[in-house]
């Protein structure tokens, strides 16, 4: 089968073009390389790679759509990153809900018959019920440039889902939970478990944004992947958590990234950003029922493998 993944040459994007081409489909990736690299891109025959800005050039969107006639659609492209949310928070939700939008109208009559839609776990806001399942209620607050990319998300959940029921195309809107990595940027617009890993390399202090006792639960990158393809290979018309439920306080999970390196932890705590979320783990009851999978690769194997990959990198 012939799909289409947006954000290809990024993180995510990368890693599920791969599983896919491992699974005998053929894959059209699209990017423009606001953060994703070419070097990250497929080497596969069944790979076809599109620079395209989905923002600005819509149409180009529709031309690929309608030449490679793709069944299913994975769209993952986004402005990602946290510290995007503070810093360029208009940019974050106009850029996400018009890529968004272009990308919906160049599958109007086409041949796309499922969405897959990467949507996130920042539209619970600060949970009122944790672990979280997928009937909590979205919360966006008006008052922290942050829910810039929560509330990009949770517009394009209803762009999605209503959409597909308006021309008929199947949908999958995934709720995904902190997910890690190879390939992942260690800047400091990156993800937590990378930044702190380049950190612990490369700094002369290591820092914790907080006091450390927020949480979170992380997923490896392979376990998410394969639960994303068993998903759109065996669901439709649903939403779904993607997240691992072992949940870890960010100084704890710094302590343990320097234990297994065995390298010293002496942090230094840094003034909280404005309203970060103090807990995150996700409900997946859900996706056990629909699919008898779960995430299986643990917090400590999954780290070993990022740094391995990062010591492999910096070499």
């Amino acid at each position: 089968m012939k799909v289409l993944v947006t954000g290809a040459a990024g993180f995510l994007g990368s890693f599920l073009s791969d599983e896919l081409l491992e699974h005998s489909y053929e894959v059209i990736g699209v990017d423009n390389f606001f953060r994703g690299k070419k070097e990250y891109l497929p080497n596969h025959k069944n790979f076809t790679f599109y620079k395209d800005d989905l923002v600005n050039e819509d149409k180009k969107i529709h031309d690929i759509i309608k030449k490679e006639k793709p069944k299913m659609v994975f769209h993952y492209a986004a402005i990602n990153g946290t510290k995007f949310f503070y810093d360029i928070p208009y940019q974050v939700i106009n850029n996400n809900i018009r890529m968004t939008q272009n990308l919906l109208n160049a599958c109007k009559y086409s041949s796309v018959n499922k969405i897959i839609y990467a949507s996130s776990s920042e539209i619970y806001g600060e949970p009122l019920k944790v672990p979280t399942d997928e009937t909590h209620p979205i919360l966006l607050n008006i008052h922290t440039d942050r829910d810039s990319y929560a509330s990009s998300k949770a517009i394009c959940d209803f762009y999605v889902k209503l959409f597909t029921k308006e021309h008929d195309i199947d949908y999958i809107i995934l709720r995904i939970f902190n997910t890690y990595g190879p390939r992942m940027d260690t800047s400091e617009y990156g993800q937590v478990i990378p930044e702190f890993i380049n950190k612990m390399y490369k700094d002369k202090e290591f820092t914790i944004i907080g006091d450390g006792t927020q949480t979170r639960s992380f997923c490896y990158v392979d376990d998410h992947t394969r639960i994303v393809r068993k998903l759109a290979e065996n669901v439709k018309n649903d939403i779904v958590n993607i997240g691992n439920t072992d949940e870890i306080t960010i100084k704890k999970l710094a302590e343990s990234i320097h234990k297994i390196v065995n390298k010293e932890f002496k942090p230094k705590l840094l003034p909280p950003r404005e309203y970060d979320h103090k807990r995150r783990c996700p409900d997946i009851s859900k996706l056990k029922k629909l699919i008898s999978d779960q995430p299986k690769i643990t917090l400590e194997q999954g780290i070993k493998k990022t740094i391995d990959a990062y010591n492999a990198n910096i070499k």
